[in-house]
């Protein structure tokens, strides 16, 4: 609790009280200007700010969606006994351990206009499929949340395996002396079983998409125009800035917004947990 105080509560204490302020990186003077800085985000800055809100909470769900699902389904096929299994799973896993930074260099080299994956997808004869991955207004935002996906999914594999080895083998046995197939077992008990994990590992991912920065900031930027502007580079914009009070300010806003949708997903999830316990 002390360790928590000190390096979170603290802290979060500050920033709140400095978004009620004048604070500036340039002066010492911290003023009580009451809600100008929120003033400033929600009205005069609330299109732009919206604008970022709306792609921080798409990109959280294009993630989510794509790591759940896929972390799902290479759980299940992982989990069976086969060659070569132990080092699939370190191949999946392996891409959360790269820096992000360095990723997102790489892809943006890999996605560009002229990028490898253009040139390969011409060499094959698919040259109508080439497109300006990062560039492209429309293409940019699912462009970096399939980089996100690649690099996390891994993360959703590890949390539903552990889970899976806690499914009892009588159960699975019997449903097999019963007459069910493997994809019946998977859907009718492992499935069941492990959803409070699977759930878990959705609102972990959301979370992490709400606060998504380093692999939007390494290979867009922002960019192309407000494509793929969130939140999270809208503060550092406004860090930019100097106003140290209205960076703050959105950084409480992005706090509020998340532990507000974390909470209701955490009350929904309980809810149809009782239901089907």
């Amino acid at each position: 609790m002390l360790i928590f105080t000190l390096f979170f509560v603290l802290p979060a204490a500050f920033g709140l009280w400095l978004s009620f302020t004048n604070a500036s990186t340039m002066s010492r003077r911290q003023d009580f200007v009451g809600f100008a800085n929120f003033e400033l985000l929600l009205v005069d800055n609330g299109p732009a700010f919206f604008g970022a809100l709306g792609n921080q909470v798409a990109y959280a769900v294009i993630t989510t969606v794509g790591k759940t699902a896929l972390g799902v389904l290479l759980a299940f096929f992982l989990n069976r006994a086969f060659l070569g299994r132990n080092v699939l799973r370190a191949i999946v896993y392996m891409p959360i351990m790269f820096s992000t930074i360095v990723v997102g260099i790489v892809f943006g080299f890999i996605l560009a206009n002229d990028g490898l994956l253009n040139t390969f997808l011409a060499n094959i004869g698919l040259g109508f499929a080439t497109q300006d991955w990062l560039g492209n207004f429309d293409l940019a935002l699912i462009s970096v949340a399939g980089i996100d996906i690649w690099m996390g999914v891994g993360w959703t594999v590890v949390l539903v395996l552990a889970a899976l080895q806690g499914v009892p083998t009588e159960l699975l046995e019997s449903a097999e002396v019963d007459g069910a197939n493997p994809w019946q077992r998977a859907i009718s008990i492992s499935l069941p079983i492990v959803a409070p994990t699977v759930g878990l590992a959705a609102l972990l991912t959301l979370i992490s998409g709400l606060k998504a920065f380093e692999i939007i900031y390494a290979t867009t930027g922002g960019g192309p125009g407000y494509a793929t502007e969130v939140m999270t580079t809208f503060l550092a914009k406004a860090l930019g800035t100097t106003n140290l009070g209205y960076a703050s300010a959105i950084s409480f806003v992005q706090f509020a917004i998340i532990t507000l949708i974390a909470f209701v997903i955490h009350l929904i999830s309980r809810r149809i947990e009782a239901r089907t316990s």
